[in-house]
């Protein structure tokens, strides 16, 4: 489409690395064209080199004439302070500034940022590069710059999430999101219930109440955009499996307390759940890392995780170079479906039985990703769309590696908005052009063809083929019939990407935010403003694991952490002290009569001649103040013990640290598929981790 077109950054958008998205993790779809004609040569690191982490943009995405910081934590291993600490910004260098003047701490690590205000629409390219004097290194470049913050001209605070009646062509449920970005939508076949995910919580609808939800997930929360999650329900309403956050998570209708969850999902593109509730999957994102032999996938990154109902512990998972974009299930969870993004640009398809792949296309594209990659109902098709200037529909059958057909897009352009009826029979797609078709398995010529003039980025098909509802930039659900000219739309505030429509083909339901890649823009108006006011964001939040936090070099209130364990550290054994000497003292003094001995005698009768007095014998008194100065004592003791044997920072980091190795011990036997007989060294198992399969394989 012409809007798109002006911009140079789209060329590349499908593969450029998205680090910023994710600090401390760089969510690449990498390729060799150059962005731009910006060609940044590589630099030649050494032991003397210091290191760049944690670089990104904050907020990384939202409206011109706001303020956004570029940061970045220097660190060298000898406590060197750099020679230079510069960022790459749209072709030219620029020094940045610590965020913390007082602090010296290169061995730990400081932060520097650059701040910047932006008067237009358009794509900005960034890097850091720093040197101790002796050695230089960069962040957030592959081959090409990162790109962000991505600026609309809506700030995306309208976002909402509605039901249209089909017969009625209505909304019969508009519930106002804000600044939520929806990041999926799944309606139950019969249209009673609606699950929504936007990029804080989750949300279950009826849709016959449709004035507040029946209850509200509210998740660790994640980035709203490229990594977006994803939501499905079961057939009959009673599952529901979401991805917020870094997790897998499945409910039931009945309560928001989630009957499992699955931590570590990284960040996902896409969930789904078997129409029967009974298996479950995600595809999530991943990032790089610089080896001497090129660039490689995080192994613990860009995965395919299969779950039954049962519990949280994966029944397989599946690593690629790149992102799984998409994942389907079959009705009965028997097949399961996925497609991968730069470099790997290929379709799966895989058995519940196993991670091998049944099918690994070969590569779909030159240099974009296949994002979509839904099955039939059975399992025997698959339809795969592909994008950027591979745009193209596929059809693949179970039996086979070869598409049986394939559609190229006209212009070639993003095929991204794509699905399948359960019946496999018919294939509803949408282009970044603004076309819209229906397909019939038998044959790749369409049977019918829709022009907007809008990007589409979301689409679903009737479940008898009999229309598809489309939305997109022009912030509108189109709803096109395949055999007669009743078509309408429905206009919304926002971007309309998520749609869904019923088994009963009764209802349509959609959500809202931004484009699914931050990077993308649609606006052809770039033009600078003038800035009345810098709208200046939210205090950027830090992680609340204070492990993860020491990790990605976020700063760390230790004194919050630690200072009142110090403290107390030396009250106990104080008060201990003093008590244990205010009972031998006052011992002491009755047991020797020192007060006579002292030339007290007077003092010591007058005291007995009160006591006596008021009915009271000093014998008792004597016992009762030892027997109260021994339990304060005994208090003391018991406090001074606990803070003695409490683990202190670098216990606690220790065991953090203990707790991460069990961990990714944990996380790589369920990685590997451990239990299914067979040892599977390249993908990480051993006789440690996965002593059923390696062990017994060994004996034979």
């Amino acid at each position: 489409m012409k809007k798109i077109r002006k911009y140079g950054v789209i060329f590349f958008i499908f593969c450029l690395i998205s680090e910023f998205l994710i600090p401390n993790q760089s969510l690449a779809e990498y390729k060799s064209d150059i962005p731009s004609g910006q060609n940044i040569s590589k630099i030649e690191t050494s032991p003397d080199s210091p290191k760049l982490l944690n670089g990104h943009v904050y907020p990384n995405w939202g409206p011109v004439c706001q303020r956004y910081t570029y940061s970045v934590i220097y660190q060298d291993d000898k406590g060197r302070p750099p020679e230079y600490m510069k960022i790459y910004f749209n072709g030219q260098m620029y020094d940045m500034d610590k965020e913390n003047p007082d602090n010296n701490d290169y061995f730990k690590g400081v932060k520097y940022v650059y701040k910047y205000v932006p008067k237009k629409l358009g794509s900005n390219f960034y890097f850091f590069e720093a040197s101790n004097g002796l050695g230089k290194a960069r962040s957030n470049i592959i081959d090409s710059p990162d790109n962000g913050p991505v600026l609309f001209k809506s700030s995306f605070e309208n976002n909402e999430v509605a039901v249209i009646d089909v017969a009625g062509k209505t909304k019969i449920l508009s519930y106002d999101l804000k600044d939520e970005w929806v990041g999926g939508i799944a309606i139950s076949d019969n249209g009673k219930y609606l699950a929504v995910k936007t990029h804080k919580k989750v949300y279950l609808f009826d849709t016959s109440k449709p004035d507040e939800p029946i209850w509200v997930y509210e998740g660790p929360g994640e980035s709203p955009g490229d990594v977006k999650g994803g939501i499905d329900i079961s057939g009959d309403g009673s599952r529901i499996f979401a991805s917020i956050g870094g997790r897998g998570i499945l409910f039931n209708n009945k309560s928001n307390q989630p009957l499992w969850v699955y931590q570590g999902t990284n960040n996902a593109y896409n969930a789904a759940i078997s129409k029967d509730g009974k298996y479950m999957a995600i595809g999530t994102a991943g990032g790089v890392t610089s080896t001497t032999e090129g660039y490689k996938s995080d192994p613990n990154t860009n995965l395919l995780i299969l779950w039954n109902e049962k519990n949280e512990i994966p029944l397989w998972q599946y690593h690629t170079e790149g992102n799984f974009h998409d994942v389907s299930l079959s009705d009965d969870g028997s097949f399961v479906a996925g497609a991968t993004g730069c470099p790997d640009r290929r379709f799966y398809l895989f058995s519940k039985d196993s991670n091998q792949p049944l099918i690994k296309s070969e590569m779909l594209t030159r240099d974009s990703p296949v994002h979509r990659a839904k099955i039939s109902g059975d399992g025997q098709y698959v339809a795969v769309g592909s994008e950027s200037g591979d745009g193209a529909v596929f059809l693949f059958s179970k039996s086979s590696d070869i598409p049986v057909w394939k559609y190229p897009m006209p212009g070639n352009s993003s095929a991204r908005a794509l699905n399948f009826t359960s019946d496999g029979i018919h294939i509803g797609a949408a282009t970044f052009a603004g076309d819209v078709f229906i397909f019939n398995k038998t044959s790749s010529n369409p049977v019918s063809h829709w022009s907007v003039d809008a990007s589409l980025g979301g689409i679903d098909i009737a479940e008898d083929g009999s229309f598809v509802a489309a939305g997109g930039t022009d912030n509108k659900v189109h709803v096109f019939h395949k055999d007669s000219s009743d078509s309408f739309s429905i206009d919304f505030k926002e971007y309309v990407e998520e749609i869904d429509i019923s088994a009963d083909g009764k209802l349509i339901a959609a959500g809202t935010g931004g484009s699914v890649y931050f990077f993308e823009a649609f606006d052809e108006n770039t033009q600078p403003v003038e800035c009345a006011e810098v709208k200046e964001p939210p205090v950027e939040n830090y992680s609340n694991n204070p492990a993860d936090d020491r990790k990605n070099n976020y700063p760390i209130d230790d004194k919050a952490n630690g200072s009142t364990r110090i403290k107390l550290f030396f009250v106990w054994p104080l008060g201990l002290l003093i008590t244990l000497g205010t009972l031998g003292i006052y011992y002491l003094t009755i047991r020797f009569s020192l007060l006579s001995k002292l030339r007290l005698k007077s003092k010591e009768e007058l005291l007995e001649k009160t006591l006596k007095e008021k009915g009271l014998k000093p014998a008792k008194l004597n016992k009762i103040v030892i027997f109260i100065l021994g339990i304060i004592s005994l208090i003391f003791l018991i406090l001074t013990t606990i803070s003695l044997i409490q683990p202190h920072e670098g216990n606690t980091q220790k065991a953090v640290n203990n707790s991460n190795q069990l961990k990714e011990q944990n996380d790589q036997t369920q990685k590997t598929g451990c239990g299914n007989s067979m040892c599977e060294p390249d993908l990480g198992e051993t006789n440690v981790n996965c002593p059923t399969d390696c062990m017994s394989e060994a004996k034979q």
